[in-house]
This record gives C-alpha cells, sequence and structure tokens, in this order.
C-alpha cells in the first residue's frame, strides 16, 4: 500500500473522528440499543468508549476551535460541572471514578447535545436531528414488531438467561427488557413520526409514501405504548398533546379578564378529554388484545398464588385460581412506591444539603444512613440532582433550566412569524420538552442517568435554542427589541461567520 493511500484514509479517520455529528449518532446509538436484553452490555462497553471520544473532540472543536464560546447559557454549565466535581471530590474515598465518569457525561449532554446550536445553523442542526429521529423511528418500531410476534407466539411469554420477553407481569415488554421502557421507546417513536411530519411538511418534502411509512410507524408504537401499560408515558403523551392544545388556544390571546377565563376553561375541557380518550382507549386496546390471544391460544393463562407440594403436585388457591391473560398490571398503591424512596432521599438530603454526596454514592450511603435502599435512584429528576449535587448544584440547575425555558417558551409565542411555514416546527419541540420535563418528575431521567432518554432530551433541547437563536437573528435584523444579551451574541457570531469567509 502506497503512502499516499495510507495517508487518504489516514484523513477520512481523522474527519470522521472530528465530526462531532458522527459522535452524536454512534454515541446515541449504542444508547439505544443498550436496552435490548442479552447483548446490552457491548453497547454499554460502547457508550464507555465514546466517553474517551468525547474527550479528543471537546479539546479539538471546543477548545482549540472556541466553538465552546457559542454555547448558550454557557457559564451556568460551568459552574454546575465545577460543582459536580467538587462533590467528587468531597467524597473522594467512595466511588471515586464513576463519580467523576457521570460529571463527564453530564458534559457531553451539555455540551455535545444541548451545544448542538453551537456550530451549525438552523437548517443543519434540524437536518441532522431529522436524520436521527429518523434512524430511532425505524429502529423502534422494528423493535415493536419484532416484540409483538414474540407475543403472538408466546402470549405467556418466556425467559432467557434471566431476561423476560413478549411479556412480563401483564405487561407487554417485547425484546426490551422493562415495560416502562418499552412504553418510552414506543412514546419518543410516536412523537418522533409527529415532528418528521411537522419538519418535512413545512420544508415540502413529504410525499405520500412518507407519510404512509409514518402512519404505519405511529400506530405500531401507539399500540405498543397501550399494551406496555405504563402510566408515567402516558402521562407524558398527554402532557405533550395539552400543550399543544395550550398554544392553540393561547397563542392569539388577548389582554382582558373574561378572554382569559374563556381560555382557561377551554384549555381544561381540552385537557379531560385528551386524557378520557387516551385511558379509554387503552383499557380498549388491552381487552381485545386479551380476547384475541385468549382464541388465538385459549389454554394460555396467568396464575397468581401457586404452590407445589415437596411431591410436585400444584395446589391453586381457591381465590386465585388462574386468570386469563390481561395487560392490566395490579399495584399495590398508586404511586408504586414513589412516595416512599422520595421521603427515604430526604435522610439523604439533611445529611449532605450543600454539596451532595454524588450519584454513585447514593446505594453506599442509603446503607450507611438509611439502612437500605431499594433502588439506585430516587424516579424523580430533580430529587436525584438534590441528593447527587445538593442544594447548590440543584439551584444552578434550575436557573440553567428556567433560562432556557423562557426562552423557548418567548419565542414561539413573540418572535414566530405567522407567515413562515417552519413556524409550528419549534412549537412541538417545545411541547416535547415539556412533557418529557412532567416525565422526569416520575423517573430519574433528566440528567444523572446514562440513558438513551437523557440524550435524546438533551438533542431535542439543543434542537430547540437553534430556532431560539436563528428567530431572535431575524428579529435583531427587522429591528425589533431583543435582550442585550442576545444582540451581543448574535453580533459576535456574524463577526465569526465573516472571518471564516475571508479566511
Amino acid at each position: 500500500m502506497s503512502r499516499i493511500n495510507i495517508r487518504k484514509k489516514a484523513d477520512l479517520l481523522f474527519n470522521y473522528f472530528c465530526n462531532d455529528s458522527n459522535f452524536r449518532l454512534v454515541f446515541l446509538g449504542s444508547l439505544l440499543f443498550a436496552s435490548l436484553n442479552v447483548i446490552r452490555i457491548y453497547f454499554y462497553v460502547l457508550a464507555g468508549l465514546c466517553m474517551i471520544w468525547a474527550a479528543w473532540l471537546f479539546g479539538y472543536k471546543m477548545i482549540y476551535k472556541q466553538r465552546v464560546l457559542r454555547v448558550r447559557n454557557r457559564w451556568l454549565i460551568y459552574i454546575f460541572s465545577v460543582c459536580a466535581f467538587l462533590t467528587c471530590i468531597l467524597h473522594l474515598g467512595s466511588n471515586f471514578f464513576v463519580n467523576v465518569y457521570y460529571v463527564c457525561y453530564m458534559a457531553v449532554c451539555f455540551f455535545f447535545f444541548y451545544g448542538i446550536h453551537a456550530d451549525k445553523s438552523r437548517q443543519k442542526c434540524t437536518r441532522e436531528v431529522c436524520r436521527i429521529l429518523d434512524f430511532i423511528n425505524i429502529v423502534t418500531t422494528v423493535m415493536m414488531i419484532a416484540g409483538l410476534v414474540l407475543l403472538a407466539i408466546f402470549p405467556k411469554g418466556f425467559s432467557f438467561e434471566g431476561d423476560a420477553f413478549a411479556i412480563h407481569q401483564n405487561r407487554f415488554v417485547g425484546i426490551l427488557f422493562n415495560a416502562n421502557v418499552t412504553a418510552f421507546y414506543a412514546l419518543m417513536a410516536l412523537i418522533a413520526c409527529n415532528l418528521l411530519w411537522v419538519i418535512r411538511q413545512s420544508s415540502g418534502t413529504l410525499t405520500k409514501k412518507i407519510k404512509v411509512l409514518y402512519i404505519v410507524c405511529g400506530v405500531v408504537n401507539l399500540f405498543s405504548l397501550f399494551l406496555s401499560d405504563s402510566n408515567d408515558s402516558l402521562l407524558m403523551l398527554v402532557v405533550y398533546l395539552c400543550f399543544i392544545c395550550f398554544y392553540v388556544i393561547f397563542k392569539g390571546y388577548k389582554k382582558g379578564i373574561v378572554s382569559i377565563i374563556f381560555r382557561i376553561i377551554a384549555l381544561l375541557l381540552a385537557c379531560i378529554i385528551v386524557s378520557a380518550a387516551l385511558l379509554g382507549t387503552r383499557t380498549l386496546v388491552q381487552e381485545g388484545v386479551s380476547n384475541l390471544l385468549s382464541l388465538v391460544s385459549p389454554h394460555t393463562q396467568i396464575s397468581t398464588g401457586v404452590t407445589a407440594k415437596p411431591g410436585g403436585n400444584v395446589v391453586i388457591k381457591p381465590d386465585d385460581r388462574p386468570k386469563s391473560t390481561t395487560f392490566e398490571h395490579q399495584n399495590t398503591n398508586l404511586d408504586s412506591g414513589r412516595f416512599k424512596i422520595w421521603r427515604q432521599s430526604m435522610g439523604l438530603f439533611k445529611e449532605f444539603p450543600m454539596m451532595g454526596i454524588g450519584k454513585a454514592n447514593i446505594v453506599d450511603y442509603g446503607k450507611i444512613y438509611l439502612g437500605g435502599l431499594k433502588y439506585e435512584d430516587f424516579h424523580n429528576g430533580l430529587i436525584t440532582i438534590a441528593v447527587s449535587y445538593g442544594t447548590v448544584g440543584l439551584l444552578i440547575f434550575m436557573v440553567f433550566a428556567i433560562t432556557v425555558a423562557k426562552a423557548m417558551l418567548k419565542t414561539i409565542f413573540r418572535y414566530r412569524s405567522e407567515n413562515r411555514r417552519d413556524g409550528r416546527v419549534l412549537m412541538y419541540i417545545t411541547a416535547f420538552c415539556a412533557a418529557y420535563c412532567v416525565y422526569s418528575m416520575f423517573e430519574v431521567a433528566l440528567l444523572v442517568d446514562i440513558s438513551y432518554r437523557v440524550v435524546i432530551f438533551w438533542l431535542m433541547v439543543g434542537l430547540a435554542m437553534s430556532y431560539v437563536r436563528s428567530y431572535e437573528h431575524s428579529a435583531l435584523l427587522a429591528g425589533e427589541n431583543i435582550p442585550a444579551r442576545s444582540r451581543t451574541l448574535h453580533r459576535i457570531a456574524a463577526y465569526n461567520y465573516r472571518k471564516q469567509r475571508i479566511h
């Protein structure tokens, strides 16, 4: 092999690893497949290797190329990261390297997924996110179809190497290990279909074939969402739809007590109708599939309270006779034990209220101060941040979150022009972010959780900020009043763009 060919291949390899778009796709894909049964460990290893890649990109793109200067609210990110690292140092003797790994992971979410808006135009950000959403939509739909096929073949479900397939505890799991994870995957693919539909419609690339594809994928994933019987994911879908209703009702708001009362009543009615429709449809789908499986496999039964005598005879209690297949899981309490672990979290928070204990120390410190914890997290994103990084970390994160949310809401109501073809896109992205924030109040997946859910959330927030920046720039050119800080950022961006063109 000649030196020229070696040099060309080396340049191609260098350019590939210098492209943060490639990193985002590989990292997100590794976490997406990490929830697959049996083989998930290999994708977790790949995600770990991606952290080395991220360190290289951070040094080359963020520091050397100075892209970090264009990340919005970067000082809050710096302060939060420094405080999180100080927490690791304060607990140096307890899982130090694991805690540092969590800090690095959060930096990846902030700078490479939220920071997607820093080095690309809105059009380029949208194209990249569309490719990722198409990938998620197709892969997830294939996963759900495979799970439904297994459910049809094995109505009672089965286990392999300790992992449940098809159905587990009367809930559809498919080929994933957890019904709640299955539900979120299905919901994310469903929302991806909606976002892609709106984006392609605004760009004029929504063909009939693509419409049929999105409709089929949406139906399959909605069907899987209902069978998984996940209240958290269903609540997220309800909030997503209700936010859209909120925008439609209030976008033309005019001052006046009568007007605001009328719109609030209309919003409440819309929320009630959406919630009732989804809950009723879920019940009908679950009952229909249960009856269908009973017809296909009449001997399929799920039993509880079954015991076996030493002689091998099975004894079934009169009150616990085998029941027909159902997809409605039974909870002993409505909160699924969350209130208990939230109360436990307060015990750890009181011990270390200022700087927290670090995410990796929750289980170990729970044994020391609480006599043991059942879970590694508290099924609440903000509570997990508060316990992990204390009041200081929580306050800094809340200031960052409120600043970003304010910019997004202000943009969709003020800077959006009615005649813009892409005017609805930011509204749907904001609806997803708002729904996810509500979802994170019942799951750990907000920031301190190494999962596909967290990464896709911060990617969507980064896409939203690219729209915010674009609309603010358009408003500046039109002579509208925007915050002084935003004007400065846009002037710096314009100067850097002219400088690049000259060179």
